[in-house]
């Protein structure tokens, strides 16, 4: 009941009766409390225990109402802090959050540590949850959210599922965004960065490539490197090969030279890969195999037998017994021979 209604009540209720009273006995009474005579009207007396109990009552209805009021606020408080909580959760984000109920704090308090995955559509929950599982949703139908825009950039973590998987999906929806992570590599996750770096490889050219040669991995050089062919160079020239073999050469591989060389042969003049290759193989010991495959490609058979009296008689034992026989045969071509795939061992 409203306090109020309830003092109006009992002001309407005390005043009849005391009407009433007065009514049939108009007469005072006079009482003695401490030496001191009390006189009122007969009708006073009888609606004063009712006064007294109406003030009780006000003064225990305040008091409990005080008390559910202030109850009432931190359950709404805990709400909303409840509602925080699972919504950093469902973000992949938890947080640690404080609770005042007892109750909650036994159960809730696991938010803190807790991912939270939801399935399919929820219908009446707070906005800030439906916009959790917007963005959700957007990110698990490959678009493209801008954390900036949602007030999540410099929240959420770089370590965040839902994080890398939206930068992901901005990699392939934005070819550019691909260099801003090559350019930052610190800022991103490991997985984004290779993400970035193998569709830069399959989508740019040498010329734009160079400027990240450092940051560069052995396949996403191969990659870019098997791209070109005879229609389109992708503008590789000796010099920028050059500063990719520097920066790589203590992870490419024997055949990777190899197949290097199989790709320059068909842009450069027999001089000028030759020239390269004998560079290469003088600084690094794995693209030795690739400078005498191109002596025998280009029908050297002096200056590769001149190559392999260089080495002991254990090295190159293929090329050798190619050796041996084009000397007496010398129709027979390298291909016809030896595969390429299958010169190096590589293990």
């Amino acid at each position: 009941m409203r306090l109020g209604l309830y003092i109006l009540a009992s002001i309407v209720l005390m005043t009849a009766i005391g009407a009433y009273i007065y009514s049939i006995n108009p007469n005072d009474f006079s009482y003695n409390l401490g030496g001191v005579d009390i006189v009122m009207p007969i009708a006073v007396w009888v609606i004063l225990p009712m006064f007294i109990l109406m003030v009780a009552s006000l003064f225990h209805m305040m008091f409990y109402g005080a008390k559910n009021f202030f109850k009432f606020k931190k359950w709404e408080k805990d709400s909303d802090t409840l509602n925080n909580a699972l919504y950093w959760s469902i973000l992949n984000e938890p947080k640690p959050h404080k609770f005042n109920l007892e109750k909650l704090r036994e159960t809730a308090s696991i938010l803190k540590i807790s991912n939270i995955k939801v399935n399919g559509t929820v219908d009446g929950i707070s906005d800030k949850l439906q916009s959790a599982l917007n963005i959700i949703t957007e990110i698990d139908k490959g678009e493209c959210i801008d954390f900036k825009e949602k007030k999540l950039l410099n929240i959420l973590s770089p370590s965040n599922p839902l994080v890398i998987k939206n930068q992901i999906n901005c990699l392939y929806k934005d070819k550019k965004f691909a260099e801003e992570v090559l350019d930052n590599k610190e800022k991103y996750s490991k997985s984004v960065f290779e993400k970035a770096l193998k569709i830069f490889a399959k989508t740019q050219d040498f010329p734009k490539a160079k400027k990240y040669s450092k940051v560069f991995t052995r396949e996403s050089f191969m990659r870019l490197i098997n791209r070109v062919n005879r229609d389109n160079d992708l503008g590789l020239t000796t010099t920028i090969l050059d500063e990719f073999i520097q920066d790589l050469h203590s992870e490419l591989k024997c055949s990777d030279f190899l197949l290097i060389a199989n790709i320059t042969k068909k842009q450069l003049s027999p001089d000028e890969n030759l020239n390269l290759f004998k560079k290469y193989q003088s600084e690094y010991t794995k693209a030795e195999t690739a400078y005498l495959y191109l002596l025998f490609e280009y029908e050297m058979i002096d200056k590769a037998g001149e190559y392999l009296d260089e080495h002991d008689a254990d090295e190159f034992m293929r090329f050798r017994a190619l050796y041996d026989l084009k000397k007496t045969h010398t129709k027979y071509k390298i291909k016809d021979l030896i595969n390429i795939k299958h010169i190096c061992n590589d293990s």
